[in-house]
Parts: structure tokens; C-alpha cells; sequence
């Protein structure tokens, strides 16, 4: 079972587009000092969709490179393509990587019926060893799993479900299904939002977009959840259900740069057609001042780097 908090890990760029390693690498490194249980590489926040399939395996190989100097962290790739072909080729040189499970959003821009997507899921399962988790994640690929769909892959070895809507009636079903059936089939939150109710629910682990420059916030909730500590971790979650309400200004994977930038890290780039407002933007002070309330709040330590836009 994948248990714990993920990041689903920006990918930094530099000015011309091509991918940062260096800084990249360091931020994986910083997301694991901080906490951060494993990495969900190359999905919305990663940019994958704007990479080519090489330029997502550079960033992989980096990310177990990365890994292999702190011990059991969970390794979970992307690999969602537009087209299938391009997908079941880089689920297979991902599962010749080893990593801890594969994931991938259903194709996406066209409007797909249930029985492709259900093809289209089966071809990636057969092409490899390594579990496969589908993405549910209809804002981005027109598609919304239904119970249908989900029962006929998972009945085929589809190992679970990364789900980012959240809609609770649909989220609890799989859920309590699968408990109740007995199945070895594992829903992860695609958010740390709702992460509470969703654990007492039995989820176990959520992919966390704040890991990418809050880490400490959604470390100690976590900590705080599996320990049994009630109201520490009602605390957590209030704090950063509060600090992610003010994050909300513009698209996650902006967010997490100007965050970084925010807090004294050299983030580089994203990836264009993606921008950064201009530092004289203060939505970078806005933000460095929410962190600093939302850590003195849990009397976590708010530390920064040197890099100084603001």
C-alpha cells in the first residue's frame, strides 16, 4: 500500500524552456528533508503534458537518483499521453526504471467513451510489471470515472485510483467497495483537501500540491493524523485549509513557483505558454505573509533561503 504524503512536484525550467536539473533536484531533496513521504513526477504540477516523453524520463531518472540518498521514499510517474501509444511507451521504460507505481490520466482533449478508456487502461496494465493507478482528473481530460469503469479495471488489475475532484459520493463508494469486497484496490486523494475526513474514511495517502513549498504544514498534519493526535491534526488541517483558500490566484503550478520564490528559493521557470507575474507583483508578498501566519500558528519554524525578490 502506498501510505503517506506525496508531492505532485513542480518541474523546474530554465529561461529558455529546458529542463533545470540542478534545481529540480534540489527541490526534491528539500521536499524529502522537510517530510515529504514520495513524488508524483510529470503530471498537471510537472508539467508533463508541455514534455516529451525523454525530457519525463530525464526528470524520473533524476527523482530516483534523488530518492536512492533517503531511504523508502515512493516513486510514483505520470504517464498519461494524449494517445495511447505514446503512453504504453513510456509506462514501459518507466517500469524498466523501477518505481513504486505507475499512474496515468485517462487520454485526454477528445471526448472518449467508457470502453476506450477501459482499452486504453488495459493496454498499460498488460505492457508492464509495476502496479498502475488511474488519474481522475476530469477538468483536464473531459473524462470522469464512474463505477462502471472503475469496477471492470480494477476486476482486471488495475491496482487503484489517484482522485482529484473529490466528489465524496463517488470517492466513499470506491472506497467502501473495495474494503467491503475485500479487493486489493486503493484509493489516493489526489489533495490534501478533505484529507481528514477522507482518512477516517480509510484513505491512507494523499498527493499534496502545498508539499511543493509548504512541506512542514502538510508533514505535521500528516504526523499528527497517524498518530492518533485528534486535535493537533484538526488543527493542521484547518491551518491549511486556510492557507490554501489564500493560495488560490492563479494555476497551482504558478502558485508553487511564486510560493518558492516567496520564501527565499530560486524556483527558475515553468514551462511556457506558463508565466511568472513579475516579482514587483504583490501577490509574492501577499503569500510569504500567510506562510509565516500559517507556521506561527502551529509553532512550526519558518525557514527561508537567500534568493531576495521581495
Amino acid at each position: 500500500m502506498i501510505k503517506g504524503s506525496l508531492v505532485p512536484n513542480i518541474t523546474i525550467f530554465d529561461k529558455e524552456g529546458k529542463i533545470d536539473i540542478e534545481k529540480s533536484s534540489w527541490h526534491m531533496n528539500w521536499m524529502f528533508e522537510k517530510g515529504v513521504d514520495g513524488l508524483f513526477l510529470t503530471g498537471s504540477y510537472g508539467s508533463g503534458p508541455l514534455m516529451s516523453n525523454e525530457e519525463r524520463l530525464e526528470v524520473i531518472r533524476a527523482a530516483k537518483k534523488v530518492a536512492a540518498g533517503h531511504g523508502d521514499k515512493i516513486i510514483l510517474p505520470h504517464v498519461g499521453c494524449i494517445d495511447t501509444k505514446h503512453t504504453v511507451e513510456l509506462a514501459q521504460a518507466v517500469d524498466a526504471l523501477g518505481v513504486s507505481a505507475i499512474g496515468a490520466v485517462p487520454p485526454f482533449y477528445y471526448k472518449h467513451t467508457d470502453e476506450i478508456v477501459i482499452e486504453y487502461y488495459k493496454e498499460i496494465i498488460d505492457a508492464v510489471k509495476t502496479p498502475v493507478f488511474a488519474y481522475n482528473n476530469p477538468e483536464t481530460s473531459r473524462y470522469t470515472f464512474n463505477m462502471k469503469t472503475i469496477l471492470s479495471l480494477r476486476d482486471y488489475g488495475l491496482a487503484g485510483m489517484k482522485d482529484s475532484p473529490l466528489a465524496i459520493g463517488f470517492v466513499s463508494r470506491v472506497a467502501y467497495e473495495a474494503q467491503e469486497s475485500k479487493k486489493d484496490f486503493q484509493v489516493i486523494a489526489g489533495t490534501s483537501t478533505g484529507w481528514l475526513p477522507l482518512y477516517y474514511m480509510g484513505i491512507r495517502a494523499a498527493i499534496a500540491g502545498m508539499n511543493n513549498w509548504a512541506p512542514e504544514i502538510i508533514t505535521e498534519m500528516f504526523r499528527a493524523t497517524f498518530a492518533n493526535e485528534t486535535d493537533r491534526a484538526r488543527k493542521a488541517y484547518l491551518v491549511m485549509m486556510d492557507l490554501s483558500e489564500k493560495s488560490r490566484f492563479a494555476d497551482s503550478t504558478i502558485v508553487s513557483h511564486v510560493a518558492l520564490y516567496a520564501r527565499g528559493f530560486d524556483a527558475g521557470y515553468p514551462r511556457k505558454p506558463m508565466l511568472l507575474p513579475p516579482f514587483s507583483d504583490p501577490k509574492y508578498k501577499e503569500i510569504r505573509a500567510s506562510m509565516e501566519k500559517a507556521f506561527a500558528d502551529l509553532g512550526l519554524q519558518f525557514t527561508t533561503g537567500s534568493h531576495t525578490v521581495i
